[in-house]
């Protein structure tokens, strides 16, 4: 029972995401996303670590339901190789996910590859499009958007 209460909790977070998430327009609404995918990636791997993977993969459809979300923010913006990293994520979080629905599951790999999804995707669009840091807040660099 209390995994089913989990799993519908969490079915219904990532319905409500999904609807928020869909209407990305503004500045101030990308923040909030960027806030979303930092909690849901750090629960990702907390759960990864700690063997939880169907928990890992609630938090692998949260952030491909915020990545898609962001492809109309970028596409309205003509920012063309933002679309490529988050296609590139996208790729990236389906193997992970696929990693984890695995009968056995390779904690070792699936660490790796939750990684290198961060470093990939977050870091490339960090270092292309935005400034700051976790302690004083990101904000887009000019002439971005």
């Amino acid at each position: 029972m209390r995994r089913f209460l989990l799993c519908a909790s969490a079915l219904i977070a990532v319905t409500c995401a999904g609807l928020i998430a869909q209407k990305v327009t503004t500045p101030e609404e990308y923040a909030m996303l960027m806030k979303a995918n930092a909690q849901a990636n750090g629960a990702m791997n907390k759960a990864i670590g700690s063997g939880s993977y169907a928990d890992a993969r609630m938090q692998v459809a949260t952030l491909r339901t915020n990545y898609m979300a962001l492809q109309g923010f970028w596409a309205d913006k003509k920012q063309i190789d933002a679309l490529m990293i988050l296609k590139d994520g996208l790729t990236r979080l389906d193997g992970l996910d696929k990693m984890l629905g695995a009968a056995t599951v390779d904690q070792m790999a699936a660490q790796a590859a939750a990684k290198e999804f961060g470093g990939s995707t977050c870091g490339a669009c960090h270092k292309a499009y935005r400034e700051g840091d976790a302690q004083s807040g990101f904000k887009f660099k000019a002439g971005v958007i």
